[in-house]
């Protein structure tokens, strides 16, 4: 009966062990996978940035911030004179829109 006894305990030893390094690989290429995913984010998040420098750069040029200023704060330089289009009432008809 003690050899039994100690059989089944050892059995029961190895079972653990086994489920024990099964559970540590599943867990190691659950790290690999997620490794990989924060280094595919990095390197979108270092692509971002670049672009978003040569935006910055682009954007600190006398010009560009002239035209930015004409075009959203509708800002004209001395001696030029403004327009503004106006649509006709018949216009906005013909478009399918309520006159206002």
């Amino acid at each position: 009966m003690k050899i039994n006894a100690w059989i089944l305990l050892l059995i029961f030893i190895i079972f653990y062990f086994v489920f024990q390094i099964r559970e540590d690989v599943l867990r190691y290429y659950s790290l690999i996978d997620d490794s990989q995913k924060i280094k595919k984010s990095i390197e979108e998040t270092k692509q971002s940035n670049l672009n978003l420098k040569k935006l910055i750069s682009a954007l600190n040029t006398e010009n560009a911030v002239e035209s930015l200023a004409r075009e959203r704060l509708n800002l004209i330089k001395k001696g030029e004179t403004a327009y503004k289009v106006c649509r006709l009432k018949s216009d906005r008809m013909q478009r399918g829109k309520s006159p206002e």
